[in-house]
């Protein structure tokens, strides 16, 4: 078989019978793994063509594999990466790639995390196409930080990291939906409202200068607030903070990091409540 045009790379161990070649064919790429036995092929993003399924299936997956790099693109050695809120940690090899072997499926927030580095996460899928792997970018904390103000930053942003993870805990109880950086960047929505349209139990109002939310599942479930089960409002967050409707529309979704839809109303971990709100749609940005 030969390799379409576009390879980046090919990366073999120390018996040389293992390589994993990166693939553009069109908008898609595809990860070549070989080994002893044979190959295998993981798409990471969906259809070349169309918008990839909004709801990627999840199902069983033997490893989930990554690479840590600097901001040049450099492959970083003993680098800690992290599942939040679980306790499987690993670390990167001499390439830079780390490697969860049999890792639970389902949304979650991988950490790389080194001492002098401001800490990267990022939310994936595991299971699902658009996420089986992920690059995470490590940038060094500035000079001018004493040790005392960078364990600071550090331990904040884990406890950032954490709060989302507990958060995607909800992603079932809610029956919600997480788009991830690399559905983002496949999908590339002109707005919030195209990004998220078609999520069941949501319907989308556009307005002069504004975009809201509404969801017809506010009378479904423990934490809800409506009696009637009418319409409800969904509050919207920027990271951590309550956004009004009138700023949801200003904001480009090519900066976001990723974006947690809850159609019905949840306990979530971090972010303050309005008791005239069902639901919420949390947009996280590439803030480091």
């Amino acid at each position: 078989m030969s390799a379409p045009a576009g390879v980046c790379g090919t990366l073999a161990n120390g018996r040389g019978n293992a390589q994993l070649v990166r693939m553009f064919g069109s908008r898609l790429q595809v990860w070549l793994v070989c080994g002893a036995l044979g190959c295998a092929v993981v798409a990471n993003g969906a259809q070349a063509q169309g918008r990839p399924a909004a709801a990627p299936a999840v199902g069983r997956v033997d490893q989930f594999v990554g690479l840590v790099v600097d901001v040049i693109g450099k492959p970083m050695a003993d680098i800690e990466v992290f599942l939040s809120r679980t306790d499987r940690a690993v670390r990167t090899d001499a390439r830079g790639i780390f490697r969860f072997e049999q890792p639970p499926v389902g949304p979650h927030v991988v950490v790389g995390r080194s001492i002098g580095y401001v800490p990267y996460q990022r939310e994936v899928i595991i299971g699902s196409a658009t996420s089986d792997t992920v690059t995470l970018v490590m940038r060094r904390y500035p000079r001018t930080l004493s040790t005392v103000e960078i364990t600071a930053k550090t331990n904040a942003a884990t406890a950032d990291a954490a709060l989302v993870a507990d958060r995607l805990v909800q992603m079932k109880a809610s029956a919600g939906r997480l788009y991830t950086r690399e559905q983002i960047l496949e999908l590339r929505p002109y707005s919030v409202a195209e990004l998220v349209q078609g999520v069941p139990g949501i319907l989308l109002k556009r307005g002069q200068g504004e975009i809201t939310a509404v969801t017809t599942r506010s009378g479904v479930g423990v934490f809800n607030n409506s009696e009637t089960g009418a319409p409800c409002q969904l509050q919207f967050y920027l990271n951590t903070t309550p956004l009004e409707a009138e700023g949801v529309a200003q904001l480009d979704p090519l900066t976001f990091r990723s974006v947690e839809v809850y159609p019905q109303t949840v306990l979530l971990p971090g972010l303050p409540s309005r008791p005239d709100r069902c639901g919420a749609i949390v947009i996280n940005t590439m803030r480091r």
